[in-house]
């Protein structure tokens, strides 16, 4: 995959995530489509395009969102350095320890969000902050899991056939 691809990928989750997701909301909540793309691009490829795009498109959704810049560009950095880690314990391929790094990047995001809010002398409660995290973090869980679907097939050609070693005689 190159950034040819995977641009207008994440160009996507930006835009259906700052005006569809802005009035369709699920639970009272929208999810955050690009933190799931960076979680998932980070679990299944070597390149780095879930840091140079969750870097990019955090601050456009900073600036289309938020009264301050950098918190979710921030939070996508730490999510890709936390994934990238897991990715040399687990399986790579495996949807499991895609998903459960989503469910750890959820509330960190949320908190650290909520973080950088309350340094920069907005008035949010932390129960207030942690209100949205179990929508979130369902909603999240079944993205990533449909994205990784979706995107494990350009990575492994023959996840079906067992006799199938990845290139190794």
């Amino acid at each position: 995959m190159r950034y040819y691809f995977a641009a207008p990928i994440f160009l996507l989750a930006f835009l259906l995530q700052t005006t569809v997701f802005w009035r369709v909301t699920i639970f009272g909540y929208s999810p955050n489509l690009l933190l799931c793309l960076v979680v998932v691009f980070s679990f299944l490829y070597e390149e780095r395009f879930g840091l140079v795009l969750g870097a990019v498109f955090g601050c456009l959704l900073d600036i289309a969102t938020s009264p301050y810049v950098g918190p979710q560009a921030i939070t996508f950095v730490m999510v890709y350095i936390a994934a990238r880690l897991l990715r040399n314990v687990f399986n790579h391929e495996k949807l499991i320890p895609d998903v459960l790094t989503a469910l750890i990047a959820t509330p960190v995001n949320v908190l650290f969000v909520w973080l950088i809010y309350r340094l920069c002398g907005v008035p949010t409660n932390f129960i207030f902050a942690l209100k949205p995290l179990l929508p979130l973090l369902l909603m999240h869980a079944v993205i990533t899991a449909l994205l990784h679907l979706i995107f494990v097939r350009s990575v492994i050609r023959y996840r079906h056939d067992r006799r199938y070693t990845g290139g190794l005689a």
